[in-house]
């Protein structure tokens, strides 16, 4: 991805922004789209697309749980960590999705690259804890254990390229 490449993307939403260091996090979602993931290069072009430096860029893009400076699966499964998530056992179904995917109990991808499980600060679905989004989009809750690996199940009986955030 090039700064012009970036550049082009950002020129029609630049008028939504009221400043011009706003427009990283859309010019960041879009330079992952591709790979599915930001590389060095990457947050380097982001930079130059949006007239700031790489050091303030990798900021931005290590603040955000979908922003990702890693690979990542082909699907992301976020748990919701939040106070009423954690209270309603998100810790649990945590664990239950990281031991299935054989990966650390922080998260991770699995070894066949499919299913990355993640931690996730509030995904705004309070009322229904715990809970658990899959690939940005779909949010989903109260999940028991059960209804989490058909979730799993599902993601690799049907594997979709993950979408690019806009």
């Amino acid at each position: 991805m090039t700064a012009e490449e970036i550049r082009a993307h950002l020129d029609p939403i630049r008028d939504q922004f009221a400043e011009e260091r706003s427009l990283v996090l859309p010019a960041l979602k879009f330079a992952q789209g591709e790979k599915g993931h930001l590389t060095g290069d990457d947050v380097t072009e982001v930079a130059a697309a949006t007239n700031l430096t790489p050091a303030y860029v990798e900021s931005i893009a290590s603040f955000y749980d979908r922003i990702y400076l890693d690979p990542v699966g082909k699907r992301v499964v976020s748990v919701c960590v939040s106070l009423s998530c954690m209270l309603n056992g998100s810790d649990e179904l945590l664990e239950h999705l990281c031991s299935r995917e054989g990966v650390s109990h922080e998260g991770g991808t699995s070894a066949d690259g499919e299913i990355t499980v993640q931690e996730a600060q509030c995904l705004g679905a309070c009322d229904r804890a715990p809970c658990l989004q899959v690939d940005a989009e779909e949010t989903m809750g109260p999940v028991t254990l059960s209804e989490a690996d058909a979730v799993a199940d599902r993601l690799r009986a049907e594997p979709q390229p993950r979408p690019v955030l806009r």
